[in-house]
């Protein structure tokens, strides 16, 4: 019964080993899967303690240097070309985008040359206006991507507060502005706000120099000049320094009166009356 168990159990080997390292087809197939998918050690332990021992030194040398070795070094240098691709494909978007940003410039320069009939390299706002009249003019705006509706908007955010558009000021307030009618309303809301903070500038410069404010003194809104006696007198209660609790009395004597006036006058406060 040992015999035939003996027999059996080499059969068995022997057909494993055929199965996987019978011929070169197979063979190969084997190491392929033992250098690729990781499971070396279900095709080598079998061998060494089927078929001898010997078999130990074939497969350490194999996997060490193989699979462990030369297999890294190659997923290293795949890694490593990937990566340089993706930095090229980055300058060459990169490029691209300079490449297209060249040729919209070029384009603007060619539709600003169309739109100065007369050559004097100036647009002025009236001329403008009546160019945006013109539907093939619109429809050039919207080939440039975009999106126009009203020259006096239009204007103000190209110009710089002379009154006439060259064509640098043209440039770059078109790319300024290049996208849907949104950017373009919120760049004329800009321009027009820059324009009132120099409007407001110049007069307060002028009030300075005429002597009507003084150069630290703020500038008060107008409402607050204007403000009747009662709500001076709520706003006193909260401006005016706290008065002296000896003139804070239920009935007022002349004295009393005349030492609260005084007071006043000592403060820098003016009375409800003066101002009515």
């Amino acid at each position: 019964m040992c015999v035939r168990g003996r027999a059996s159990l080499v059969i068995k080997s022997g057909m494993w080993v055929w199965a996987h390292y019978g011929t070169a087809l197979r063979s190969i197939y084997t190491m392929y899967e033992i250098t690729f998918s990781g499971s070396w050690p279900i095709y080598a332990r079998p061998v060494y303690e089927k078929m001898g021992h010997g078999f130990v030194v074939f497969f350490v040398l194999y996997v060490t240097v193989i699979v462990f070795a030369i297999t890294r070094v190659i997923s290293a240098i795949f890694l490593r070309d990937t990566l340089e691709a993706a930095s090229n494909d980055a300058e060459m978007q990169v490029h691209e985008k300079l490449k297209k940003k060249s040729a919209y410039v070029m384009k603007l320069k060619a539709l600003f040359q169309a739109l100065d009939s007369t050559g004097n390299g100036i647009i002025t706002q009236d001329v403008l206006n009546q160019l945006l009249e013109d539907p093939k003019v619109i429809a050039h705006f919207q080939i440039l991507e975009l999106d126009v509706h009203e020259g006096a908007a239009l204007f103000h955010v190209l110009d710089d507060g002379d009154g006439e558009i060259t064509c640098e000021e043209f440039i770059d307030g078109i790319l300024r502005c290049h996208g849907p009618a949104r950017a373009i309303d919120q760049l004329a809301m800009h321009a027009e706000m820059r324009q009132l903070s120099d409007t407001l500038a110049n007069l307060k410069q002028s009030l300075q120099q005429a002597n009507i404010i003084s150069p630290r003194q703020k500038m008060r809104s107008t409402f607050r000049m204007r403000a009747n006696a009662k709500t001076f007198r709520h706003l006193n209660a909260f401006r005016m320094p706290l008065m002296p609790q000896e003139l804070v009395q239920p009935k007022r004597s002349e004295s009393s009166r005349e030492a609260i006036t005084n007071w006043q006058l000592g403060n820098g406060v003016k009375s409800p009356e003066s101002i009515m």
